[in-house]
């Protein structure tokens, strides 16, 4: 067999996975449930009542006991996936915990970008937000005089792309 040497980013993975931990699930200390956002997880419980996901029982408990239930700590830690989801500084333990959204005229021709910060929720609407409102509306294009419109995909395909692109980002390689 080849000899594979681990480094950085790889290493830690692989040194987790041994422990049968995920990147999201290390503990952060020095940080508690009170210096998490009570707005954020007040419109957690909002979302989670319109979906009926969670009991409604669960949703009802103190903040700390919701932060538990929702096994988001490590012993009396707080885990990774906690500060991404509700503390309102999130860059503060995890580098690039923010988005960043480009236009290009080309595939390299880079028009406009805006960065999008805060914890998961606030960048979920504010990137919802920015697309519909500054991204979809640059799809104009003209043929001669014609206005040529890209119209924009319906809204609920959006959030589901990204969605999906916050929950697999890869937050441990640190781009």
């Amino acid at each position: 067999g080849t000899k594979q040497e681990l480094k950085g980013a790889a290493l830690d993975k692989f040194l987790l996975r041994k422990q049968g931990k995920h990147w999201d699930g290390v503990p952060v200390p020095h940080v508690s449930v009170k210096d998490l956002s009570q707005p954020t997880i007040n419109l957690f419980r909002k979302l989670a009542k319109q979906s009926q996901r969670l009991d409604s029982v669960i949703l009802r408990e103190s903040t700390p006991a919701l932060i538990e239930k929702l096994r988001l700590l490590d012993g009396s830690y707080l885990k990774r996936a906690a500060v991404l989801l509700f503390h309102p500084d999130p860059e503060r333990f995890v580098t690039c915990a923010f988005l960043k959204i480009g236009f290009f005229r080309t595939n390299t021709e880079l028009l406009y970008q805006d960065e999008i910060h805060g914890d998961l929720f606030t960048q979920v609407e504010k990137t919802m937000d920015l697309l519909l409102t500054k991204y979809l509306k640059a799809g104009i294009s003209y043929q001669g005089i014609q206005r040529l419109e890209t119209f924009p995909v319906p809204e609920a395909a959006l959030r589901e792309a990204v969605l999906n692109a916050i929950i697999h980002k890869d937050y441990s390689s640190g781009i």
